[in-house]
């Protein structure tokens, strides 16, 4: 009896021992769901499932960082972010925000952050402290409101890139930000609609937008001398968005400066609603987010 005791000890001190490589993983899923701004009789929100076009990042809590996912319930490396494909593939997430990660959490080693995007009009949901506890995803897909939408972006080459963002017809775009994450100086990026398209125009959005710094891009465009105007000031808004003014300083010297030309772009049914971004070389190594803000108007 005492040689069966000290066998099963054995046992369980070998398990104790080998759990932690393992306990950290956890797999996480979520199904999706949009809402358009219709209710049921009883008052609840109606939603509809979203079963394919769904994009998503997960981040380490409260960071930039993305975090290292495999395949739910295995051990293949997934790619983060997670594309349309792989969310789609009944052999990887099976239509649902699914993954095994281990979360980069020092305090509960449980959250991650998710970054959700519908590329079926562009519409995004930020959702903070996710955990394996949480098994639903709603995105707000309400017509005629503002909505902010997030797609990232790796300029890896000079090359057009097509984020998989299709602006629906009538939608209405107020503004585009660049965030850029991982810096590359000297060089720029571009973001607009993708020029081979009715009406595109590649860096009809954002021009030779620096991403040598961290943090959001501001507009060069801005008057910066005292009272003169005797200075050139090129904006980094595009076409699509702004048109530049231009006119004489104090000593007739021509300036340029950026100026709102109208309220925004409006995506109509003949022309192009697919967002694209390029960088500057072939060697670009920047990478981060791209925010934008946009109005389906009917």
């Amino acid at each position: 009896m005492k040689k069966r005791l000290i066998s099963v000890a054995i046992v369980l001190l070998t398990l104790c021992m080998a759990f932690p490589a393992f306990a950290g993983l956890q797999d996480m899923s979520a199904t999706v769901h949009k809402w358009t701004g219709g209710y049921n009789q009883d008052g609840s929100p109606g939603l509809t499932r979203v079963t394919s076009g769904i994009t998503f990042m997960v981040l380490a809590i409260g960071t930039d960082t993305a975090e290292t996912l495999y395949y739910p319930n295995g051990s293949t490396s997934l790619t983060n972010p997670v594309t349309t494909t792989n969310f789609g593939a009944a052999t990887v997430c099976n239509d649902m925000v699914a993954f095994r990660v281990d979360p980069t959490d020092a305090t509960n080693d449980r959250y991650v952050d998710l970054i959700v995007t519908d590329t079926n009009g562009g519409y995004s949901v930020f959702v903070e402290d996710f955990d394996k506890y949480t098994h639903t995803i709603i995105i707000d897909e309400q017509p005629n409101v503002v909505h902010q939408g997030t797609i990232w972006f790796s300029a890896s080459s000079a090359v057009e890139t097509d984020t998989g963002i299709d602006f629906l017809p009538y939608t209405l775009i107020h503004d585009v930000l660049v965030d850029v994450t991982i810096v590359d100086a000297g060089e720029d990026l571009d973001v607009g609609l993708l020029s081979s398209g009715t009406g595109g125009d590649a860096d009809g959005f954002r021009d030779a937008v620096s991403v040598a710094t961290l943090g959001f891009v501001a507009d060069t465009g801005v008057i910066t001398a005292g009272d003169s105007i005797d200075y050139t000031a090129v904006s980094t808004y595009g076409a699509l968005l702004y048109t530049a003014i231009t006119g004489t300083g104090t000593y007739t010297t021509e300036y340029t400066q950026g100026g709102r030309s109208y309220l925004g772009h409006v995506v109509t049914g003949a022309n192009t609603g697919a967002l694209t971004y390029t960088g500057s070389s072939g060697s670009d190594t920047a990478a981060g987010f791209i925010h934008y803000w946009f109005t389906r108007m009917r």
